[in-house]
């Protein structure tokens, strides 16, 4: 039991700190993010417009003028399964959430997980307390709750306009219970693929940004 706590103590903190997904809004195509949530506030960072970000749903059911939000200090969320994040205030009316944007209905953007059963044949598994998994190949472990996984993702198939995005396996290589069914979002030539996952208790959400250049951002979180 004393080898689990902590974990779960750390779960804990994640799922009361951050919200859903967003964008933002901004005629100048980037937004400032102040330190406090007041217009006259130190501005902290700037986020550019298809850039995504949890926010602070709470906030916004309560009609507050400025909604806190968390943004990763990595574009595509590598390293620890909990990232450090920029946590900062952005004016409602900048804000656009993800399921805002217009719902992708097209064929000329694929996205395809090519999946397989997990295989740990030659995999370096790390193990908490000697039971727990928390890091594959030293990679964190996304989808499990300190379990095996029972299915892994071999290839991400992605296609734009009868062209491949190639997308490079150390973006997938610690993503486990992915399934099918997914979101596709499209906001002017930016595609935003959304996505649950979970083994039944490792939950969490992931997010591709895509244009033709390839992949520009890669958002992983723990779900709500």
């Amino acid at each position: 039991m004393k080898t689990v706590l902590p974990i779960i103590f750390t779960v804990l903190i994640f799922h009361v700190s951050f919200g859903q997904v967003a964008t933002i809004q901004d005629p100048d195509g980037w937004t400032n993010v102040r330190k406090a949530p007041d217009g006259k506030s130190e501005v902290i960072h700037k986020i550019f417009e298809h850039e995504v970000f949890w926010y602070d749903f709470g906030g916004m059911d309560q009609e507050q003028a400025w909604i806190s939000i968390y943004i990763p200090k990595h574009n595509y969320s590598l390293g620890k399964s909990e990232p450090n994040f920029i946590v900062g205030f952005i004016h409602r009316s900048r804000l656009l959430k993800l399921e805002q944007l217009e719902e992708y209905a097209g064929i000329e953007f694929q996205f395809d997980y090519q999946l397989s059963d997990f295989d740990s044949t030659d995999r370096v598994i790390d193990r908490q307390g000697g039971q727990w998994v928390v890091a594959i190949d030293g990679r964190p472990v996304w989808g499990t709750d300190g379990n095996f996984p029972k299915t892994q993702v071999d290839d991400i198939k992605v296609r734009l306009n009868g062209k491949e995005i190639v997308i490079h396996e150390v973006f997938y290589s610690d993503i486990f219970e992915c399934g099918s069914k997914l979101s596709i979002y499209k906001n002017g030539d930016t595609y935003f693929v959304h996505q649950s996952n979970s083994d039944g208790a490792g939950g969490y959400e992931i997010v591709w940004v895509l244009d033709k250049n390839g992949l520009k951002q890669r958002l992983v979180g723990t779900m709500i």
